[in-house]
């Protein structure tokens, strides 16, 4: 046989199964909603169908309600109409969002294997707050860092991502029932709460949307901790469009160059930290955004 003809037909070979594995490719990644993993579909599709149920409930109050309760339907239904739309956007994205039970809910990207995890006990109520993270990340309002191989949230993660989530779980749930912190002189003044056993005692519960506020969502707290859970994160509204001085400056403690032992070094603090991202995840892969 002519080697070069040979040669020609290895080629072939080589590209009709490159094709034929890019079609394999093709169809295994729409055999399901490509930004859910096939494990979560069940439960991604339960929690789309009680939404809608949801929104359907809340607008057959709407006639009858007055002022007050109409504007808080409202504000309702408008959240939850909002989510209906975030979750087709992270249907559609490249990256594979997973859900899975566990105590302490949370929201993970892992940069490496482009996937995110929404961890949550279980309650569609803390699926839908968990998954609101999903959005803001796939949005860009937050960023992951990589700290020895694990993930956490990077320094545009605000408290005004916090009060989304909750708005978002309100809107679902009709009532917001938190622990939040209290101070020295608040837990002295309810001593006795405590001492009757009494369960109530430094929770808050919400049952208007307007009441949702950071000042409210910054006290949040796993116990009586004079400290909430989201006041060392920006109290400054940040996304990777923000100015890098804006995004330093609005983390506590230098908290960038303390985890990462980094600094600006001469990048222009006027750009855009989406900017910075850009070239230092050409040095050192550990920042993750969606641009």
């Amino acid at each position: 046989m002519n080697y070069i003809q040979e040669f020609r037909n290895i080629l072939l070979s080589q590209n009709e199964i490159a094709k034929k594995q890019i079609e394999l490719d093709h169809l295994a990644r729409n055999s399901y909603p490509t930004g859910i993993h096939p494990n979560s579909q069940k439960t991604f599709a339960l929690l789309k169908k009680k939404v809608a149920e949801k929104i359907k409930e809340l607008e057959a109050k709407l006639p009858n309600a007055k002022g007050a309760d109409k504007k808080d339907l409202q504000a309702r239904i408008k959240e939850l109409k909002d989510a209906q739309k975030e979750f087709k956007v992270i249907e559609q994205s490249d990256t594979m969002y997973s859900f899975r039970l566990r105590r302490e809910p949370e929201f993970l990207y892992f940069g490496k294997s482009d996937e995110g995890t929404i961890y949550y006990d279980g309650t569609l109520r803390v699926l839908i707050n968990e998954l609101k993270h999903a959005f803001q990340f796939e949005s860009g309002q937050m960023e992951f860092l990589e700290i020895e191989n694990k993930p956490v949230p990077g320094l545009t993660y605000d408290v005004f991502d916090e009060l989304a989530t909750y708005k978002r779980q309100y809107a679902f749930d009709g009532v917001l029932k938190m622990r939040i912190s209290l101070s020295e002189q608040e837990i002295f003044a309810g001593v006795n709460r405590v001492l009757t056993g009494d369960k109530n005692f430094g929770t808050i519960e919400i049952k208007r949307m307007k009441d949702i506020k950071v000042a409210v969502i910054a006290k949040v707290s796993d116990s009586f901790a004079l400290d909430g859970l989201y006041q060392r994160i920006s109290q400054k509204e940040l996304d990777i469009h923000s100015s890098t001085k804006e995004v330093f400056n609005a983390n506590k403690e230098n908290r960038f160059e303390r985890i990462l032992n980094i600094s600006l070094g001469s990048a222009d603090k006027k750009k855009p930290y989406l900017e910075y991202i850009k070239v230092f995840i050409q040095k050192k892969p550990i920042i993750y955004a969606k641009y």
